[in-house]
């Protein structure tokens, strides 16, 4: 398989990154190479956002240290995070790029986004994560609308929650309610960037 090509912000970042990350301690480590293979398809793909749960415990850090080390990556990667709900020593946060969600929000329908769901406009990713923070706290239960920001066709995510009168026609990795052969080429891009992203720490370990 093809990894990034040489001489491009992506492999010029990922090259730093490694370089930096086998400098860290064990857990750090694993924390960081955990982080690449979870968010490849925003990273060297084009999925707006991915929802990772992080299991405190399995990396021996606490809240503040995931932050912490989170700032740090995405500031690398350019890319941005926000932290939504903790329980039972997992904590739940999404990893994503804030000019593409900005852009899946302009493209999302007031008639579900601002009437049947409530959310306050003007809709940024600033507001639309906070309020859906502020949901899954409030509720305990994950907003199924969180999949505006994690990159899947907005006719899939609305159809499956009941809000647009379509019908499921397949499966690729979620249910698609609108286009199936965009769904699919999607999803293979999206696969392909974590299969690059399982190569490229392979051959980086290897001459390490």
């Amino acid at each position: 398989m093809q990894v990034l090509e040489e001489n491009t912000p992506k492999s010029s970042t990922f090259r730093q990154w490694r370089a930096a990350s086998h400098r860290l301690s064990s857990p750090a480590k694993r924390f960081d190479e955990w982080f690449f293979l979870n968010t490849a398809s925003v990273l060297l793909s084009e999925k707006t956002g991915e929802l990772l749960a992080c299991d405190l415990n399995e990396f021996g850090m606490d809240v503040a240290g995931v932050a912490a080390r989170l700032g740090e990556l995405c500031r690398q990667w350019s890319v941005d995070f926000s932290l939504l709900y903790e329980s039972n020593g997992l904590l739940k946060f999404i990893v994503y790029e804030s000019e593409r969600l900005a852009g899946v929000l302009v493209q999302a329908p007031f008639c579900v986004m601002g009437i049947q769901l409530k959310y306050a406009y003007p809709l940024t990713p600033e507001s639309f994560l906070g309020e859906l923070e502020f949901r899954w706290n409030e509720s305990g239960r994950l907003p199924h609308e969180i999949g505006v920001a994690l990159g899947y066709p907005l006719d899939d995510v609305f159809g499956f929650m009941g809000l647009l009168p379509l019908s499921c026609k397949g499966t690729c990795g979620w249910q698609v309610f609108g286009c199936l052969k965009q769904a699919q080429e999607l999803s293979g891009r999206f696969n392909k960037a974590r299969c690059q992203a399982l190569v490229m720490l392979s051959q980086t370990a290897i001459s390490a």
